[in-house]
């Protein structure tokens, strides 16, 4: 009789987790709250066409999800196209595209300028993220890039992406984002940006097909109130209101999340939660022309509360989602109250502020709009988080997985596919264990 495995979760992490355990021979089941497969990177009908709930990005470099695609058919669908990126201060829009254009940032003079540069070459050349875990972010980039850089550039970027809360974070965070981020530029230096056709909803769809022809089983629109144990040991889960058998259940959401479905026995065995975390407003609209020249803007002027505005369709075929598609996004802490704000209210304020960047922005030009929110999104490792990351396996039958297993990269598919290739090794090896005992 193969091994069962309960996976409760249909994002990235979980379809992945499943695909690769059912080629293994073990037979999984996968529960997924809402009707839609996906999660966070799944998409939602806009007005009669499918559309990424959020922005998403696909990097030439990201091996894991190129290598995944590809296995499962679809290696012939990714599109990549280079792309400027922008920033929004002083009230006005300038491009940091090119190398020139980053020499001349025009927020600084020449000393702080070559601050900056000095600043980037060294985040290169940095291998190891072990002595920056425990040096508080603002003093590194203080000391590194100077403080007119950190005041002007740093901390105004830090507020927009932390909703104000950054004071108690490691220097990884700007570490990892620096090199990840400079895997994008091409031998021309040029910034280049990718999307698989039709966003990773096709990649999970795929991954289904996949799962569903290994023997596996999809549950979408089946909520797992509870995983049940006996002895201290997970023995499945009650999906609506039904109790399936397990031999061993893989949770893969955020650590809040997961902790209210945990009995008391399997609860005292998972370790404290030392992170925060974030949640996203967005406004999506799709308008029938292009509005920025940028893929994503950088905003340092604080006047506009946004984190960023990306205009997908500089990477993504416009004809595919029937126009422009403009994401006007803000991080924001859980307790936010944007998250319970009408979604007039939303739609308004988020508007105003698109305008104050892109005044020329009409009314007639936006075809369709829609307020998209979750209130977890991704963890914030605190400073000395590398010490405290959570075990994956703290109970017999027992894995939890999840974007808070992404450190010090920054959560991306190609990072929580990475989590993916971890926890699956060590279900198999557990179950190849208890299966020699058995015997």
């Amino acid at each position: 009789m193969k091994p069962r495995v309960a996976i409760v979760g249909a994002g990235i992490l979980g379809m992945s987790a499943a695909y690769r355990l059912a080629q293994a021979g073990v037979s999984v089941a996968v529960f997924e709250r809402s009707r839609d497969l996906g999660g966070l990177v799944g998409s939602f009908d806009l007005d009669g066409r499918p559309v990424d709930r959020f922005y998403h990005v696909i990097l030439p470099t990201d091996d894991r999800v190129i290598g995944l695609a590809t296995e499962v058919g679809l290696g012939g669908r990714f599109r990549f196209r280079p792309t400027k990126v922008g920033f929004y201060g002083d009230g006005r829009l300038f491009s940091m595209t090119s190398p020139l254009e980053f020499l001349r940032f025009p927020l600084f003079g020449p000393a702080a300028r070559a601050q900056l540069a000095s600043f980037v070459v060294r985040c290169q050349m940095t291998t190891s993220h072990a002595a920056l875990d425990d040096e508080p972010l603002l003093d590194w980039l203080r000391r590194t890039s100077g403080r007119r850089v950190t005041e002007r550039l740093w901390k105004p970027l830090l507020d927009s992406k932390f909703d104000g809360r950054y004071d108690d974070l490691p220097a990884t965070y700007i570490w990892a984002r620096s090199r990840r981020m400079a895997t994008t530029r091409d031998r021309s230096g040029r910034e280049v940006m990718g999307w698989i056709e039709g966003g990773y909803q096709t990649l999970i769809d795929a991954l289904e097909r996949r799962i569903r022809e290994l023997g596996g089983k999809v549950h979408p629109g089946t909520a797992v109130s509870r995983i049940v144990s006996e002895n201290g040991r997970a023995t499945g889960v009650i999906a609506d209101g039904s109790f399936v058998p397990a031999d061993f259940v893989l949770s893969t959401l955020a650590p809040p999340q997961t902790r209210t479905l945990l009995p008391p026995d399997l609860a005292a065995r998972v370790g404290p939660d030392t992170c925060r975390y974030l949640g996203v407003v967005c406004l999506l609209l799709r308008v029938s022309r292009s509005v920025s020249p940028y893929y994503h803007l950088n905003i340092t002027d604080r006047r506009v509360p946004l984190t960023t505005l990306v205009e997908t369709t500089h990477v993504v075929d416009p004809d595919h989602v029937g126009g422009r598609l403009l994401y006007v996004s803000k991080y924001v802490d859980p307790s936010h109250p944007d998250h319970d704000r009408s979604e007039e209210e939303i739609e308004t304020a988020y508007r105003g502020y698109a305008r104050t960047i892109f005044p020329d922005l009409r009314d007639d030009e936006i075809l369709a709009s829609s307020v998209q929110r979750a209130r977890v999104t991704e963890p914030v490792h605190l400073l000395g988080g590398a010490k405290r990351i959570p075990t994956m396996f703290p109970a017999p039958g027992l894995a939890l997985a999840s974007t808070v297993h992404v450190y010090p990269e920054i959560v991306s598919g190609q990072a929580v596919l990475g989590v993916s290739d971890k926890v699956v090794p060590g279900i198999l090896d557990q179950l190849g264990s208890e299966r020699r005992k058995a015997a």
